[in-house]
């Protein structure tokens, strides 16, 4: 664990720190404000909402392509370029979107947002761990990620708002006057960040060959893919299953918005205190949250206590895995970030397809089965990839 300390700042930047707040909200907000634009895109553009909602793809394969290139094909150059760069980037990204006139530069915007995304993500552990000390770490990270939290409610309930009222093309130039701001923010902020010169596809292989790794790697995937299996359809739950009107669905959705931000800053202060325990304690809540909703048979008031219970524990699973890298792997954080973007957003992905497919062939009682039995799996490797890390490097996470 000496290497933790290698790249680790003595001060803590935490204007710097609260840029990249702004980054991320900025950058994830762009990623899923068409979810709710499909039909006005689609219907000005003359295609259909499937295709208009392959953008969102795009954005995950690129996404999966710059995590693992990025910090190796930019091993030698400074972060704060680099991170500048990507927000350059994501000004560009939403300009080019709002300003579409056909799909084809509608696709090329939203895959310049997908390198955004991928290489924000996979540098995000490691550039933190730069801005503050190693105390200080979690409680940073739970900053970072609340940006998540906030594009949440942006890109659902606000741009479908202002969609009605000024049109889809205008949100877009709104997400770029964000992302301009994010831009200023960092470049009077971010001080000098080196890079980590370990960040190499060699030294990506290597990681992969010891076990613990590939664990914790294979837990990260089961986390993320427990919950959005349930969270990819928890609209339409909420609608068919809860039976709840426009109105009352945009409060729940905002409602489960902010219990997700509160998580995240939550998760900050306890994962600083009680790491291992705290990952997974959080695993094992989600997985009893699933089994309750599959016995909840339409308890009202009940449903609606373990959908934003469900939202609040999510805070602290994007806080926790990225404390675990700059716990475990300090000095290999961009190349195990890299891995860990990859992984999150594979398992997004396939819980996204397979959830479709119980949910239209057995019902939503099968999404909550699937969830809980995932979940499972997650803490079950978070326990043995804890074990063995002790067993390997003698020291504790």
């Amino acid at each position: 664990m000496k290497s933790s300390l290698t790249y680790s700042s003595n001060k803590a930047y935490w204007s710097a720190i609260f840029s990249l707040f702004m980054g991320v909200t900025s950058l994830i907000a762009a990623e899923f404000i068409p979810v709710s634009l499909l039909t006005p895109i689609a219907q000005e553009l003359n295609i259909t909402e499937g295709i208009a909602g392959q953008t969102v793809t795009a954005v995950g394969i690129f996404a999966v392509i710059a995590s693992l290139t990025l910090a190796p094909l930019t091993k030698t150059i400074n972060r704060r370029y680099v991170l500048l760069t990507l927000s350059g980037l994501l000004v560009i990204s939403n300009i080019l979107v709002a300003l579409a006139p056909n799909y084809v530069v509608l696709l090329i915007g939203r895959s310049i947002l997908g390198i955004c995304v991928g290489g924000f993500w996979s540098m995000a552990s490691a550039v933190t761990l730069q801005l503050v000390p190693v105390k200080d770490v979690p409680k940073a990270l739970s900053i970072v990620y609340a940006g998540v939290s906030v594009a949440t409610i942006i890109s659902l309930p606000l741009a479908s708002y202002l969609g009605e009222v000024f049109g889809w093309r205008e949100v877009f130039f709104l997400s770029a006057l964000l992302s301009v701001v994010a831009l200023i923010w960092q470049f009077f902020t971010l001080p000098s960040l080196p890079a980590q010169t370990s960040s190499t596809f060699q030294s990506m292989f290597v990681l992969i060959k010891q076990n613990w790794v590939l664990m914790g790697i294979g837990a990260t995937v089961f986390s993320y893919g427990g919950y959005h299996i349930f969270f990819t359809y928890l609209r339409p739950f909420l609608e068919q299953h809860a039976v709840l009107q426009t109105s009352r669905l945009t409060i729940v959705l905002l409602i489960f918005g902010m219990a997700n931000c509160v998580g995240t800053f939550v998760a900050g202060f306890i994962l600083d205190k009680r790491f291992r325990s705290t990952l997974f304690a959080i695993h094992l809540i989600l997985l009893l949250l699933a089994i309750l909703l599959y016995f909840s048979n339409g308890n009202f008031a009940f449903e609606m206590i373990l959908v934003i219970g469900w939202g609040f524990i999510f805070g602290f699973i994007p806080v926790g895995w990225s404390t675990w890298i700059t716990r475990t792997l300090a000095d290999k954080a961009e190349i195990v970030g890299g891995l860990s973007v990859a992984a999150i957003q594979f398992s997004i992905g396939f819980a996204a397809a397979t959830g479709g497919l119980l949910f239209d062939r057995f019902g939503m009682n099968s999404i909550f089965i699937c969830a809980a039995f995932i979940l499972l799996l997650a803490v079950i490797l978070i326990k043995f990839c804890f074990a063995l890390f002790t067993k390997v490097t003698g020291t504790l996470a």
